[in-house]
């Protein structure tokens, strides 16, 4: 690096006036220091790109272990999916029964709401009968009552 700042450093001197040579000086230090050589940076980059390289080479195959894994996973959610088809059908089974003792229970409802029917209208017709039969008594011992009263008055 010295020979490459000495080199600048005379190169710069011939082609400008210089004012101050050690600002010339420190200049060219600070520019030499921080320039890179062309074989470390092609070394750099070579270190780089077999790195990236590598890292491509990882990926793709953790990319392919990820793609493994998903199809094993599809095909188990593919099992899933017939077994909860069966289930469904199984439900449907279960629904279409329950539909058939619903309707069984509507016509035993039915039946129990025509007997209820049947035995409010014989209730009715009793309780005519005995609202008949207690107001005959009433006007039957009203009258017997009035005929004793009569005869007891006339005598």
């Amino acid at each position: 690096m010295n020979s490459m700042a000495e080199i600048l450093e005379r190169e710069l001197e011939n082609a400008f006036e210089v004012k101050n040579k050690e600002s010339l000086h420190r200049y060219v230090v600070f520019l030499a220091e921080n320039i890179v050589r062309k074989s470390t940076y092609d070394q750099n980059i070579a270190g780089f790109r077999n790195d990236m390289k590598v890292l491509a080479e990882t990926m793709k195959l953790g990319f392919e272990a990820i793609e493994k894994r998903f199809g094993v996973v599809d095909r188990r959610f593919e099992t899933m999916d017939k077994r909860f088809e069966t289930m469904d059908k199984r439900f449907e089974f279960m629904d279409k029964r329950f539909e058939a003792m619903d309707k069984r229970f509507e016509a035993i409802d039915k039946r129990f709401e025509d007997m209820y029917r049947y035995m409010d209208k014989r209730f009715e017709d009793m309780n005519k009968r005995f609202t008949m039969m207690f107001t005959f008594m009433n006007v039957g011992f009203s009258i017997l009552i009035i005929i004793t009263i009569l005869f007891k008055f006339l005598h």
